[in-house]
């Protein structure tokens, strides 16, 4: 299929419709994704299957989308991001707008809906019963109509709930069998529509994408080239409130991001917000009366000058490369979803990129254990040993929402029986 023409072709419009960049260098991924559709579809060949994606009415699109969009998403992804809108984000914004008690939010890119229920049970519980007097306007969106169902349904797989304890899952979850149903109290508030990203770029949004007071677009920007990632940005900021902000990925922060957004540090994270917005310290009045001057002090004794101690180092944290984060979730995708050939494959990929990736190795070990791969497993544990050891304690691992060198090294001592 990849040495036909024709695919070159599927390739380009898929790309051109969806944004998706990733695959500009991925024929072997984009193929199968094709291929599963050309089944479902009765194609027999790709130009067979081109003939019909050259209408960009068919009714293939959605599903076609819906197979080429990763959708691996999790509840309070990114612990710190998270923390920071519990503590202080969130807080303020309701205190800004305790006259008016309105607020509007947005998803973007939502896939199953776990990012938009996390704001939606903050709020909730920020607000308690409260909440009922507010305007609150929680949208998530996504190119996947697949997805987009999901994320109504609210229902979840123990994998998306995987950083929380039991009791959290008890308090926020319904569980029938192995699935776990969003209470009712949180589910209701957020609602989830179609979006196609690149909207922000070739057109205006619609009317009702605008004035928000908070927009998450994280582990969206990687799958996009770097001029649509920037122009994304500048389109997102373009829609903040005056005191909005925009929250992205771990992986995503760019320097031509600065040339369309004002970055700043929000509660000790990277936030964006329009240019010229960044809030900014006020100097104190300078007094209608000069003072009177003050008295000489006698001249001190001179004394030898003593190194200024530096300014503490920011606590390290480790970043990987785009494509190699890329692969990686991909691979907890198909885990999420059951598909563990395309799990085991995206792993691999991204430690061939990056063979230095502890949170790949370390998932990768935790997956082949429970196929009952123990050497295979433990190995791949050993990996992830490895590279955690030779970093300070209190580094944090890219994609690793918050785990420390430190907390990897004692939780793979633990679960392979060493003391070494």
């Amino acid at each position: 299929m990849i040495g036909d023409d024709a695919f070159a072709e599927v390739k380009a419009l898929v790309i051109a419709r969806t944004g998706h960049h990733y695959y500009a260098d991925k024929d072997a991924q984009l193929a199968d994704r094709v291929a599963q559709r050309m089944v479902a579809t009765g194609d027999v060949t790709i130009g067979d299957y081109r003939a019909r994606l050259r209408d960009p009415a068919d009714p293939e699109w959605p599903l076609l989308e819906s197979a080429v969009t990763i959708n691996e998403t999790f509840f309070f992804r990114f612990a710190e991001q998270f923390e920071a809108l519990k503590t202080h984000i969130l807080p303020a914004m309701i205190d800004r707008h305790r006259e008016d008690r309105r607020l509007r939010i947005w998803s973007v890119g939502c896939s199953t809906g776990a990012e938009a229920h996390s704001v939606a049970i903050l709020l909730t519980d920020l607000l308690g019963d409260a909440i009922a007097d507010w305007r609150i306007a929680l949208t998530g969106t996504d190119i996947d109509e697949a997805a987009l169902e999901a994320a109504r349904r609210a229902e979840y797989s123990s994998w998306a709930l995987r950083t929380m304890g039991e009791g959290e899952r008890t308090r926020l979850f319904d569980r029938t069998g192995e699935r776990y149903r969003l209470k009712d109290r949180y589910r209701g508030l957020a609602r989830f529509e179609r979006h196609n990203l690149l909207a922000m770029i070739d057109a205006a949004a619609p009317l009702g994408f605008s004035d928000y007071d908070l927009i998450l677009c994280r582990n969206v920007l990687i799958y996009f080239s770097q001029d649509d990632s920037t122009a994304i940005v500048g389109a997102l900021v373009a829609r903040l409130a005056t005191d909005g902000i925009l929250l992205l990925g771990h992986a995503e922060p760019n320097p031509g991001f600065d040339a369309v957004a004002d970055s700043d540090l929000t509660a000790g994270i990277l936030t964006y917000r329009a240019p010229g917005t960044r809030q900014r310290p006020v100097p104190p009045p300078a007094p209608l009366v000069p003072p009177p001057p003050a008295p000489r002090a006698p001249r001190p004794a001179p004394i030898r000058a003593t190194a200024v101690p530096p300014v503490p180092a920011p606590e390290p944290k480790v970043v990987r490369a785009p494509d190699a984060v890329a692969h990686y979730f991909i691979a907890l995708d198909a885990l999420a979803s059951g598909d563990k050939d395309r799990a085991e494959r995206a792993f691999r990929d991204a430690l061939y990129l990056d063979r230095s990736f502890a949170m790949a190795h370390y998932q990768f070990g935790h997956y082949l254990l429970a196929q009952g791969r123990t050497p295979d497993g433990r190995r791949s544990l050993t990996n992830a040993l490895r590279v955690a050891s030779a970093l300070a304690p209190d580094t944090e691992l890219a994609e690793g929402d918050g785990m420390t060198a430190g907390a990897m090294t004692a939780a793979i001592r633990h679960a392979i029986g060493t003391g070494q």
